[in-house]
């Protein structure tokens, strides 16, 4: 699969580098989908507590489609708060309906007791399961982010994207930084080999192969830092 089965894994990001979060969240669950293809494949399942879209808007069909995720087989769920949001994810993993990917947006954090809860439910079926938690600064560290039982942490930052000859943008990126891996390597990562232990990334996605692949020459730098390049807005 494309993320450890059966456990919470959580992506964090900056105020600013929400939107990128969720272009993350919706690659990944484009990756779910591809891997089910097949009878009996459940649909993906995309769950936002309703403040996480006042900022930046609802998720845009067209733009779904450009990242490749096939909209027939995904189900989109806004709840009115986050903890609406966190029963829906419980009893989404718990149904027989059997997901291929579930994807969930908090406004706020995630607690211990939350995140053991939505282990627990995503174990019996080992359901992949990514939740992106509330906005935080860029130079928190992990340990101010408290505690959660989920198996990864990501910190996801915009990258600027890849152009084509003509210039215009060819493929997304964003900076990955794996700060947390409970699972060690038997971890199936979603980017790819050695990307199953904490480091920093420059990633990007392919829409066609529905794949993500490591810039060279641009992991383990900042996400502004690369040469010649800055991150507008």
């Amino acid at each position: 699969m494309v993320l450890p089965r059966g456990a919470l894994n959580e992506v964090v990001a900056a105020h600013g580098d929400r939107p990128a979060a969720f272009g993350f969240l919706f690659a990944l669950t484009a990756l779910g989908i591809e891997s089910k293809i097949g009878a009996g494949a459940g649909p993906a399942i995309f769950i936002a507590a309703r403040r996480t879209l006042a900022e930046f808007g609802a998720p845009y069909g067209h733009g779904l489609v450009q990242l490749g995720l096939d909209l027939d087989r995904l189900v989109l769920i806004e709840a009115e708060t986050d903890k609406e949001a966190l029963w829906a994810l419980e009893e989404t993993l718990r149904s027989e309906v059997r997901p291929v990917v579930v994807a969930g947006v908090l406004a706020g954090g995630l607690d211990l007791t939350s995140s053991r809860r939505l282990n627990l439910a995503a174990g019996p079926q080992r359901t992949p399961l990514v939740l992106l938690t509330g906005a935080m600064t860029s130079t928190m560290s992990a340990k101010a982010l408290g505690t959660s039982a989920a198996a990864t942490r990501w910190r996801i930052a915009a990258s600027p994207a890849a152009r084509d000859r003509f210039g215009a943008l060819a493929a997304p990126r964003w900076h990955a930084v794996l700060e947390r891996c409970r699972i060690g390597s038997s971890m199936d990562s979603p980017m790819g080999p050695n990307m199953d232990r904490p480091g920093a990334w420059v990633i990007e996605w392919d829409h066609v192969t529905h794949r993500f692949r490591v810039v060279e020459g641009l992991a383990d730098r900042p996400p502004v830092a690369v040469a010649g390049l800055r991150r507008a807005g």
